[in-house]
């Protein structure tokens, strides 16, 4: 049975939602994996930030390349030398400190380290800072400089394949001036590296990018943006089946260090965002049935002719829309990883989280090509 006719005879279309997450965008990365092997096709995919640069390499290289590009894209800009620092650390420090310990140490390291010597390939620590001083140029006005990703996107991501993919690709930005969402979008037009570097530019630490007459920042500022644009673009005709591959849970323990409060405090920003989207899609999904179910009581000819009742005929029509979570729901409860930490060794455990996940995901589709299907 070809790919094709797997998604149609089981789940009909298949969508892939991707968050924003810095470093443990690597957990996404394991998800395109599995997904990958099991010859699983994504008809459509909205993502933002790291989850936008996911997107972009996996669906701009043909599919025997998708994997090295995305590995060596995680290569590129990992922590130069801590793996060899990590086994030292374990060596000597094992005696003193306790593993939990360890890790909350390295993971202060390599968030110091990126923020203040920045990452290869990724970016680079600007000279001059304009903290307090306007300068008139808003690519300025950030501490990191993002033109090195530029160059790993145009060596990693063929946009001439992004564009022309089968899949519907959209890459989410905020709008400085307005605050509200722009979707770039491979269906609407050709989708560029700046696009995708937009999409990541948080700030203070990544300055707005310029594209026609805006200023773009992270996508990630705005709530649940993939799942809605999905949501939005998902035919009304034809079941959707949306991959959720969040990397936040508003769930978790107390910390009770600052390493773990910093963690703590991002999880609980972005999870309990999309939650309360997917908490109103639900209600206004329930309130789409319940719309329905009134129309049919009343008499089909005053239906046909009332303007209103024609109005509310259309509303009321639920998308045949199932969301299937493919979420980081370890996070980095017990690893301490921080969305800076971009060591070898964080990365690694990242990625095969997202295996276990997406495979655990599929299974329950009953998607054929997966071990526990």
């Amino acid at each position: 049975m070809s790919t094709q006719q797997t998604n149609a005879g089981k789940t009909g279309r298949i969508a892939l939602a991707m968050q924003g997450g810095g470093a443990i965008g690597a957990f996404q990365a394991g998800v395109l994996e599995v997904l990958h092997e099991a010859g699983v096709t994504i008809d459509a995919c909205c993502a933002s930030s790291i989850g936008a640069i996911n997107a972009a390499i996996f669906f701009g290289n043909a599919p025997s390349r998708r994997m090295d590009r995305l590995r060596d894209f995680y290569e590129r800009v990992s922590v130069p030398g801590a793996m060899l620092r990590d086994q030292l650390f374990t060596w000597y420090g094992g005696m003193a400190l306790s593993s939990d310990d360890r890790r909350r140490m390295l993971a202060e390291a390599d968030q110091n380290y990126a923020m203040s010597a920045g990452l290869p390939g990724f970016f680079t620590r600007r000279l001059a800072v304009p903290w307090t001083n306007g300068t008139g140029a808003p690519e300025l006005a950030s501490v990191m400089d993002m033109r090195p990703l530029l160059g790993t996107l145009d060596s990693l991501c063929d946009f001439d394949e992004l564009n022309r993919s089968a899949t519907r690709v959209s890459v989410v930005a905020t709008n400085v001036a307005t605050g509200k969402p722009r979707y770039f979008d491979n269906r609407d037009e050709a989708l560029q590296a700046p696009m995708i570097v937009a999409s990541g530019s948080l700030p203070p630490w990544f300055a707005a990018v310029k594209i026609g007459d805006a200023w773009y920042w992270d996508g990630s500022l705005v709530s649940a943006a993939p799942v809605h644009r999905i949501v939005e673009t998902a035919p009304d005709d034809a079941p959707t089946t949306i991959l959720r591959a969040d990397l936040w849970s508003p769930d978790g323990p107390v910390p009770d260090n600052l390493t773990d409060a910093e963690i703590r405090q991002k999880n609980i920003e972005h999870g309990s965002r999309a939650a309360a989207y997917h908490d109103s899609l639900d209600e206004s999904q329930r309130l789409k049935a319940l719309l329905a179910h009134a129309l049919d009581c009343i008499d089909p000819s005053r239906r046909e002719s009332d303007p209103r009742l024609i109005e509310a005929a259309a509303l009321a029509k639920p998308k045949p829309i199932r969301i299937v979570p493919v979420d980081y729901t370890f996070s980095q409860r017990a690893s301490h990883y921080k969305d800076g930490q971009f060591s070898r060794a964080a990365i690694a455990t990242h990625w095969a989280h997202g295996r276990e996940a997406a495979q655990a995901a599929l299974a329950a589709m009953r998607v054929p090509g997966t071990p526990d299907a």
